[in-house]
């Protein structure tokens, strides 16, 4: 048998016939040897029964059947298992992409070489016709996918796909989706097991009626990246079980807040979101990243390095990319490595300037935090453990710079105190020399903005506005549920976000979850349930705020990746170095 032709069926009932026919027809003109498989997937609309009466009727045609509906890509796995081709193809039963390309699809494995052929829809001289909304979405899911596996495609999903099949049956055990990332999953395998893939554009039209539910499956495809992300990278950085047990933690978490407050009333209230009102959100938040930028590009140039916005701010996107996914912070160490890759600053400037970062975006948390903690007990009384944050921030801000100052200081023989603990503890010799060099830098650099008058008013005042942004993106998130109840007036509960958002990112900077995934969501619940919010509005506002906020660090710092001619692996190591 020299072609096998899968056609994977779901309730279609009022075209799978035709289909058959048309696609017996080209296929004839190809080849002599094939037969058509109809992978018919638990189907309630009578397919079952017809896909069966063609397989009576035509000699060719085979249908595999299943009770209950699997998933298209468990179906397809146990077809082309069950085939006889050489050749593997698939293509959807609504022929959305013209029959005229199925020659060249399986020329690309017969004469050309390839393990492996796919149509195209979104090469430069594709034809296609789609809905605004599903094209967004399609080119949104590609650019993720060759971003993040590393794929050289431009299309993954277009269901016009053919296979040399002892190269598909070589790893296709290894293909863990069973619905729609399946042939993505596939093609980027083939990728990366060095299989030879022909792309080539299709003429491709909108089929009717589709059965991706576009925010559900999308939603799970996008998990679906992560997924295989983690198996085929993730994993050389992930080999620490602390960072794979602070995964686990963080999907523990949000699991939890779901079971409590109710998931079906999330994933309701999560659906019932305006658009608009997101949209806007995403917006503002995009507008706390150049003033974030200004912030580090000053905090620099008192260091004595003065370099563009641009690089500045793409540096952060990346190191606060990495601390999304890496817990405790360690994605900070990321930027003092681009710093000296790229700019020759010295890592130790690229520490203490990040320190300086660091302690600034506490101070202006903690002084909003303090504020609106008072504002918010004119009406309602908070939790107990609110106040003892407050307070600890506040001992530890002042506690970072009375050691800031006394570590700087030097004794009556020009000794600093600094050198003189490190002497203490360590062995005198070249390298001892080393670190108190290190060391006396870090403070001094640290002291210089801090003693500045001018430069500790600039990086105050732009660290209040940052999170003064990044709290009005969660306010719009919550102005984007219909009819949000409270039982405060609204300057209160413009004060709880503000809260809210405070204690947040006071607990994210606890060293547990990557991102603060999981605490920070359970520290905005708890937090806006103080103005009468329903709970389960609150755990909607805390997904949606931080997937906001992590999908857009994530973006850019992914595009300032390939910017950078830098890739995760390296990015991520650093840690290890």
């Amino acid at each position: 048998m020299e072609v096998s032709l899968v056609l994977p069926a779901y309730n279609e009932a009022d075209r799978i016939r035709e289909t058959v026919i048309t696609t017996a027809k080209t296929l004839s003109g190809i080849t002599d040897s094939y037969e058509i498989i109809i992978a018919e997937d638990g189907s309630t609309d009578g397919t079952d029964r017809i896909a069966s009466q063609l397989a009576k009727e035509l000699d060719y045609v085979i249908h595999l059947h299943s009770d209950l509906r699997q998933g298209r890509g468990t179906a397809l796995n146990r077809a082309f298992k069950a085939s006889n081709g050489r050749i593997l193809c698939y293509i959807d039963v609504d022929l959305a992409t013209d029959m005229s390309h199925l020659r060249e699809l399986i020329e690309a494995i017969r004469t050309q070489g390839y393990d492996f052929s796919t149509g195209s829809r979104m090469m430069p001289s594709s034809d296609v016709r789609r809905s605004a909304k599903r094209s967004f979405a399609s080119k949104g899911f590609n650019f993720f996918t060759r971003t993040l596996l590393n794929s050289g495609l431009y299309d993954h999903q277009c269901g016009f796909k053919a296979f040399k099949r002892e190269s598909l049956m070589s790893f296709i055990d290894s293909v863990e989706d069973k619905h729609w990332f399946w042939d993505t999953e596939v093609l980027i395998r083939a990728q990366h097991t060095g299989y030879k893939v022909k792309e080539f554009p299709v003429k491709w039209r909108h089929g009717g009626a589709t059965k991706v539910d576009l925010f559900k499956d999308v939603f799970g495809m996008g998990s679906q990246i992560i997924r295989l992300w983690w198996q085929l990278k993730g994993s050389h950085i992930g080999g620490n079980p602390k960072i794979i047990l602070a995964f686990i933690l963080s999907i523990i978490l949000l699991a939890l807040i779901f079971i409590i407050v109710g998931i079906e009333d999330v994933w309701n209230a999560i659906v019932s979101v305006s658009p608009l009102f997101i949209g806007v959100a995403m917006l503002i938040y995009l507008l706390s990243w150049p003033i974030r930028g200004l912030r580090y590009k000053h905090i620099l140039s008192q260091l004595g390095y003065n370099e563009s916005l641009n690089f500045i701010t793409g540096s952060i996107f990346i190191s606060q990319s990495a601390n999304v996914i890496l817990p405790a912070r360690m994605g900070d160490i990321t930027r003092p490595y681009i710093l000296k890759k790229k700019k020759q600053i010295p890592l130790t400037t690229g520490m203490s300037s990040i320190a300086i970062e660091r302690v600034f975006d506490i101070i202006a948390i903690t002084v909003i935090g303090i504020l609106s903690v008072l504002i918010v007990m004119g009406e309602k009384s908070v939790a107990n453990w609110m106040m003892p944050v407050m307070i600890s921030s506040v001992i530890a801000i002042l506690f970072f710079f009375l050691a800031i100052f006394f570590l700087s200081s030097k004794t009556k023989d020009g000794i600093s105190l600094i050198e003189r603990i490190i002497k203490r503890f360590l062995k005198p010799g070249d390298r001892t020399d080393k670190i108190v060099k290190i060391a006396e830098k870090f403070i001094e650099e640290i002291y210089i903005i801090s003693t500045n008058p001018k430069s500790f008013t600039v990086v105050f005042f732009s660290s209040l506005l940052i999170w003064t942004v990044d709290i009005a993106t969660c306010y719009l998130v919550l102005m984007a549920f219909p009819l949000v109840q409270n039982s405060v007036s609204h300057i209160t509960l413009i004060a709880v976000v503000f809260l809210a958002v405070a204690v947040g990112n006071l607990v994210k900077m606890i060293p547990t979850t990557p991102g603060g995934i999981g605490t920070y969501e359970s520290a905005l619940t708890v937090v806006l349930s103080i103005a009468g919010i329903p709970v389960y509005i609150s755990a909607a506002v805390a997904v949606i705020d931080h997937f906001i906020k992590n999908f857009i660090t994530l973006l850019f710092g992914v595009i300032y990746l390939i910017s950078f001619n830098m890739n995760w692996q390296e990015v991520l190591k650093i840690k290890d170095e």
